[in-house]
């Protein structure tokens, strides 16, 4: 607030003190006037209202109008009388102006008045400017200070791609820690910045977000996801972009998602091991009841002992899958957290296909053993052979349905569907079936994922459509158990 903005702030608060001072200076005035008969110097009048409208209200502006007009008629030179206190006298009885002197007054008052309202709405839009300025200043502040403060590197390029604007963020990402990025060109850092903004010439703006290399002054290289939108100025188009630096996700992403393929890798070793075990113990058994039933040099000969050694090595093989599907850690997973990543996952693409998604799954569902990655995936597999089911359907009512509760200390999640049903229930959990999506491996999988940890899967029949239950066992029951 400068020093005009306190003065007009004191008067406005003194508003008593201000009609006083004006009252004095207009006396003041016409005292004066009274010494000059010969000469006008009613324009002084106009002083008093200059200075104290702004802080008079509007009935005291137009009360301080009359008596300046009154005052500034009554001594004016064409009142010529001779005797300067008879005169006085004479002249500030309106019975005694000349003519045209009503006129004079009343145009006189106007001008006054329209004066005064002239400074007083003056100072009202500079009070209410100033307020505009000081609220506009306070809110770049604010932007500044958010800006500046942010996480995310924040940068603005001019046409010719060289840096405007960076926070220190911007600065710490690029490796600009202790020196100033502005007019710093962008492509050695960012190349795909000076790229968008180049096909920009031809005008309109662009917002999207990409992701791309980028390298920091010391030449390390990072992934980048930028957020970026142009604008056009008077010199050209320019850039506006946030920048995040993506590294540590896509190796986290990365881990999980190889993570995830170790642990499906060794429940699908497990679980073909547990075949091929079978199957050896099978073959075991027909070779022991040749040797006993045959005659003796069937035991001798070279075809029967290989297959016996093709036989124990099947065994061996059956083991050693079995001791690396065993070899894992007990893990569990927050329900409600996969359910909600299913859902975000699955839901755009049932929308896209017609398909009406039904969410009946109740808040506060309790953790479980389950690997959280491998049990996300089991859901959105259900879900898409359910959408594949409703695509290929003809019913009119296309519904995938998710229903959760824990019934009989297990934790069920249902996946059900309005589609056509499934024809041969007894051969949906076997592998490589004809006529299956893919290679016929999603449902023998994703039980043996299930089963991994103590879990299951299995199909309930339902008078129209499919419906799989997912079984789960709590977590807190593992730890009373073990």
């Amino acid at each position: 607030m400068n020093r005009l903005d306190q003065l007009l702030s004191a008067a406005e608060a003194h508003r008593r003190a201000v009609s006083a001072v004006a009252l004095a200076m207009v006396l003041a005035i016409a005292w004066a006037d009274s010494l000059l008969p010969d000469i006008s110097i009613g324009f002084l009048y106009l002083i008093p209202l200059l200075l104290c409208a702004a802080a008079l209200r509007p009935w005291q502006i137009v009360g301080l109008a009359v008596l300046c007009a009154y005052l500034r008629e009554s001594f004016d030179p064409l009142q010529q009388v001779d005797g300067s206190v008879a005169r006085m006298l004479y002249l500030l009885n309106p019975v005694h102006w000349v003519a045209g002197a009503d006129g004079r007054f009343f145009v006189v008052t106007a001008g006054f008045a329209m004066t005064g309202f002239f400074v007083a709405e003056l100072n009202q839009r500079r009070r209410l400017l100033a307020l505009h300025l000081a609220e506009r200043e306070e809110n770049e502040r604010q932007v500044r200070v958010l800006i500046e403060t942010s996480p995310l590197a924040i940068l603005t390029l001019d046409p010719a791609g060289r840096v405007q604007l960076a926070n220190q963020s911007a600065r710490s990402l690029l490796g600009f820690d202790d020196e100033l990025l502005q007019g710093v060109a962008i492509g050695a850092y960012l190349p795909i910045l000076k790229r968008l903004l180049h096909s920009q010439r031809g005008g309109g703006n662009m917002r999207t977000s990409v992701e791309c290399k980028g390298q920091r002054r010391s030449g390390e290289v990072f992934l980048a996801h930028v957020w970026l939108s142009t604008y056009q100025t008077s010199s050209g188009p320019g850039l506006a972009a946030v920048v995040w630096d993506a590294s540590e996700n896509l190796r986290d992403r990365e881990g999980a998602g190889l993570d995830s393929m170790m642990a499906t890798s060794r429940v699908l070793i497990g679980a073909m091991s547990h075949e091929l075990r079978n199957l050896a113990a099978a073959a075991a058994s027909a070779h022991a009841a040749l040797a006993e039933n045959g005659a003796g040099e069937l035991g001798q000969s070279e075809r029967y002992l290989a297959l016996g050694s093709l036989i124990r090595g099947l065994e061996k093989i059956a083991a050693s899958g079995l001791r690396v599907a065993s070899n894992r850690e007990r893990a569990v997973a927050d329900l409600d957290t996969v359910l909600d990543e299913a859902r975000i996952v699955m839901e755009p693409g049932l929308r896209e296909a017609g398909v009406e998604l039904r969410w009946d799954v109740p808040a506060g569902l309790p953790l479980v053993q389950a690997d959280h990655h491998s049990l996300l995936q089991v859901f959105i597999n259900l879900a898409r052979n359910s959408q594949q089911a409703l695509e290929t359907g003809s019913g009119d009512r296309r519904e995938v349905r998710f229903s959760a509760g824990v019934e009989s200390d297990l934790v069920l999640v249902r996946v059900s569907d309005t589609g056509p049903g499934v024809a041969h229930p007894e051969s949906l959990f076997q592998p490589f079936q004809p006529g299956a999506q893919s290679a016929g491996l999603g449902l023998y999988i994703s039980r043996a994922i299930l089963r991994a940890h103590g879990g299951g899967l299995r199909y309930e029949p339902q008078p129209q459509g499919s419906c799989f239950v997912v079984e789960l066992w709590p977590a807190e029951n593992a730890a009373e158990g073990g």
